[in-house]
């Protein structure tokens, strides 16, 4: 008989939130880490991943995604590989440094990348954001089927690949929104996509209350 292929959950997680004083679009920029509030978010994402059979993170290679799987690893422990399949979208490039009040004058060619996503030089399409976020979680697929993995990326990247799944149109790009430290949660049946749930942070916060400041002070220095 043959075997019934492996169910797996993933995780497509968003960074957390970032430290951005001057209030700029900051896409591949140095020297954007975690706020606060993005560590605080960071620790409820590894409270909330501490007892799942994850195995394996990848991550985009930006300080915000990679101090974001740091945290998170360090509540599982797994190993974190980095990956530029999982960074920020392209366009991001033309866009930062930006205030976002200031795009629409600044960076006109927002606007065709809102109606069209792909269509202009220094772009990419829904179809590549989802193709290049896929690699990642169907090398997870290959190398833990039954236990699963994590990805840290970026909001285009993962709202491309959501779009994507669902076989939404290209202008949802910017539609479906997942908050920084929310989370797409993934079931795989062998390499197809069952079913496909998103976790808000508000929602993470509350399946992964904060300990009492004794065992959290362990945790402080991560």
């Amino acid at each position: 008989m043959n075997q019934a292929p492996a169910a797996t959950r993933l995780h497509l997680v968003r960074h957390c939130d970032v430290r951005n004083p001057q209030g700029v679009l900051y896409g591949h920029l140095p020297d954007f880490p975690l706020s606060e509030k993005g560590v605080r978010q960071a620790h409820a994402l590894g409270r909330y991943f501490a007892s799942s059979t994850a195995r394996q993170i990848y991550s985009s290679p930006l300080e915000r995604a990679r101090q974001t799987a740091e945290i998170i690893a360090t509540y599982l422990p797994v190993p974190i590989t980095y990956t530029d399949d999982l960074i920020e979208t392209r366009f991001g490039l033309y866009l930062q440094g930006v205030p976002p009040k200031q795009v629409p004058w600044r960076r006109p060619l927002w606007l065709i990348h809102m109606v069209w996503p792909g269509l202009l030089g220094n772009d990419e399409s829904v179809a590549e954001l989802s193709a290049r976020v896929r690699r990642p979680l169907m090398r997870l697929l290959a190398d833990h089927p039954g236990e699963g993995g994590i990805c840290v990326s970026h909001g285009d990247p993962i709202q491309g690949f959501w779009v994507a799944a669902q076989r939404r149109p290209r202008y949802a790009l910017h539609r479906l929104q997942c908050a920084k430290g929310g989370l797409l949660q993934l079931d795989y049946e062998g390499e197809e996509l069952q079913s496909l749930a998103y976790l808000s942070p508000t929602r993470i916060a509350e399946l992964a209350p904060e300990p009492d400041q004794t065992e959290a002070g362990s945790r402080s220095g991560a």
